[in-house]
């Protein structure tokens, strides 16, 4: 029987996933479910990043009911959308758990929906609900704020964004993968919340939480990466960092920085990957960002990676930031622009980009880092 796995609401923020499906594992067939007049309905996925058609087409939510009838599990994702999250999701958790089919969720659900879910366990109801993110920080309490930070012994790559909607969760699966095709293990902590469900690791929520102080943040994902390190025993430790790492402007701020900082606080990188959203760039721009993001991190800078993405301000409101797509061909001919620049600038949609970025990377760190091949 083939493993079919619903997503909904199906948007942007998945479709790294849909691009990725070999990295599901048992999910051999995705059904892309979204809300009627997001615009995607009837066509391809590949609408919401305009790259290579996908094969899947997005339906309505009207056919959510009776997908839900013949799939295995459903992932719940935290949407774009503007939405009230218990009345959206509650009657589907609801639903599934009539089915005894399992939700997946890769965001903290509310409290009115966990006031519903936490009985129905308890009574050992069909519902079978699990987070695809934190699996590996139940046990790490909020630690002493004098307590000491382990070194790390494997190489750490940082990918950021120099703001959000770069397409970070792509290039960080697309590298992994390439890295893994050639024997090597790579730990990698994901940008997004799906980390678990892509045989990864979530970079973790308590990043966000109010009720720790910065330094007991610090600590904590300094201890979580060394956990990991530890068992997995990695060649390379990949960390997709949520956000981005300066503000846009003194409306769009990215929480300036402030995550980005921390976890290199937690853990020196090793190297950078820079995201960047298409836009006229010029060689004193990327320098000025070069040198800011080499004293920041106290690391060297790789490569910039030029998604298709662009800030759209005519759309965009004083509360939200709108972005358009742009044809990737238009990527193809920025980035001649800076085929003399020091720093390697690449389509971060072009395979052959990718495969020049995944020698790059390990050239620098056999010299310099002696990762060691399978």
């Amino acid at each position: 029987m083939t493993n079919k796995l619903i997503i909904f609401p199906f948007d942007y923020e998945t479709i790294a996933l849909v691009r990725n499906l070999n990295l599901l594992g048992s999910y051999e067939e995705v059904v892309l479910i979204s809300f009627q007049g997001s615009g995607m309905i009837g066509k391809d996925a590949c609408v919401t990043d305009k790259g290579e058609v996908t094969g899947f087409i997005v339906k309505p939510e009207s056919c959510l009911e009776q997908e839900m009838e013949r799939c295995d599990a459903i992932l719940l994702v935290k949407s774009n959308f503007k939405l009230d999250v218990a009345e959206v999701y509650l009657p589907v958790i609801k639903k599934a758990g009539q089915l005894g089919k399992k939700v997946m969720c890769n965001f903290t659900l509310p409290d009115s929906c966990m006031e519903f879910i936490e009985p129905c366990e308890e009574q050992d109801d069909k519902l079978i609900l699990k987070n695809t993110f934190d699996v590996r920080t139940k046990d790490i309490l909020p630690p002493d704020p004098g307590s000491v930070i382990h070194d790390f012994f494997t190489p750490v790559l940082f990918v950021l964004g120099l703001n959000e909607r770069t397409h970070k969760l792509n290039l960080q699966l697309n590298l992994r993968q390439k890295l893994e095709a050639q024997g090597y293990r790579v730990s990698q902590i994901t940008s997004n919340g799906c980390g678990e469900l892509i045989g990864a690791h979530s970079f973790p929520q308590f990043m966000f939480e109010s009720g720790m102080t910065e330094t007991q943040k610090i600590i904590m994902f300094n201890r979580y990466l060394k956990k990991i390190e530890q068992s997995e025993k990695p060649d390379l430790i990949l960390v997709g960092i949520p956000g981005g790492i300066v503000p846009f402007n003194n409306t769009f701020t990215n929480y300036f920085g402030v995550t980005s900082f921390l976890v290199s606080r937690a853990v020196r990188p090793d190297g950078l990957i820079c995201c960047l959203h298409y836009d006229e760039y010029n060689i004193k721009y990327l320098e000025h960002v070069k040198q800011y993001m080499e004293n920041r991190f106290s690391s060297s800078l790789l490569g910039y990676a030029i998604c298709n993405n662009v800030f759209d301000s005519y759309s965009s409101s004083t509360v939200n930031m709108q972005y358009a797509s742009v044809d990737h061909r238009f990527v193809e001919e920025k980035k001649q622009e800076f085929s003399n620049y020091s720093v390697p600038v690449l389509h971060l949609s072009n395979d052959e980009d990718m495969n020049r970025l995944t020698k790059d990377i390990l050239h620098y760190f056999s010299v310099d880092h002696h990762v060691v091949q399978l």
